[in-house]
């Protein structure tokens, strides 16, 4: 038996101690459906993730007859069951581990411990390539994940919880209000986004909703052997084809501030992209894209400032910013 991974205490999770527990989780493994695993001759966990009250990621390798197989598996506070039923549907309609856009195979979910299991795929992420400067492919990288979005907002079915437009208006209002309670000295820049953001909604109302990833950026997607596989499944809903797009644009920004301190650094991944995108035959509103990317920096910006962590205070400023600059000019990237 693999040795027993440091225990994780978070009471908000009650099944991370047996997940995490290799003869637990060797007991449940065995009762699924792939005899080749044989448990009790090793299985190893290394978590790779936790997000405290949330939901913990690590990788299991154990052993079968043709050698070792590794997994991800990912416990949650709660049955999130739907996960692996979505995976299920998305890999039917044409995701399938082996084609050439795909998810990682989705292996089971094992209800008495809250955890998700599914196929750990071998292979480099989109944003390793893109901060390259000096790799090849770096736009090719780019590329793939424009058509990998596209040919999932075509095909994959719509699932999970669909964008409500008036239920995210109250989140943005609540974020700004942050900054207001914390007095901090750019609050009003927070206020002004909102008010902005607020009075051009009514325009999105009429928007014909697709499948969506709910958190797509370079980070989540991996490049195999000629294919595209993007991982993280934990936020897929129904929405606005332009936010998945805006997701991912906000993200380069927020790449080029990290590693370049500007948040242009990768506009040229963002034309790329956008380019790719329309050459599919998608297209976008340009409005919609505007205020879907705007909406997303208030939410970084709010996100920031709730690290308190260093330079906290500087990002949020410049995602408001830049909010602020998206909307005044009324399109993202024309």
């Amino acid at each position: 038996m693999g040795k027993l991974v440091d225990t994780v205490a978070d009471p908000a999770i009650p099944t991370l101690a047996r997940a995490l527990d290799p003869a637990e989780l060797a007991k449940e493994l065995s009762l699924l459906a792939f005899p080749q695993v044989d448990a009790s001759q090793g299985l190893h966990l290394r978590v790779i993730q936790w997000t405290r009250a949330s939901r913990c990621t690590f990788e299991v390798a154990l052993r079968t007859a043709s050698g070792w197989q590794e997994l991800i598996g990912k416990v949650y506070a709660e049955d999130r069951s739907d996960i692996y039923q979505a995976m299920e549907e998305i890999r039917r309609a044409g995701f399938d581990a082996e084609d050439e856009f795909a998810i990682p195979r989705p292996v089971a979910f094992l209800a008495p411990l809250h955890l998700l299991l599914y196929e750990k795929v071998p292979g480099t992420r989109a944003r390793a390539l893109i901060v390259n400067p000096n790799a090849s492919d770096r736009v090719l990288a780019v590329e793939r994940c424009a058509r990998w979005l596209a040919r999932f907002q075509a095909r994959a079915p719509r699932s999970g919880r669909a964008f409500r437009l008036h239920d995210y208006l109250i989140s943005l209002e609540a974020w700004w209000r942050r900054f207001l309670d914390l007095a901090l000295p750019f609050a009003n820049k927070a206020r002004r986004l909102f008010e902005q953001l607020n009075a051009s909604a009514p325009g999105l109302n009429s928007t014909e909703m697709c499948a969506g990833h709910g958190d797509y950026t370079c980070a989540q997607v991996l490049l195999v052997q000629g294919r595209t596989v993007t991982i993280d499944w934990d936020t897929f809903n129904a929405a606005d084809p332009s936010r998945d797009v805006a997701r991912f644009l906000v993200d380069l920004k927020r790449m080029g501030l990290k590693y370049h301190g500007s948040m242009h650094a990768f506009d040229w991944a963002a034309e790329v992209f956008l380019k790719t995108y329309a050459a599919t035959g998608h297209s976008y509103v340009p409005t919609h894209l505007a205020f879907q990317e705007a909406a997303i920096c208030l939410e970084r910006a709010k996100s920031d400032v709730d690290k308190q962590d260093r330079g906290c205070c500087e990002r949020a400023e410049a995602m408001l910013d830049e909010g602020l600059r998206i909307l005044d000019r009324g399109t993202c990237h024309c």
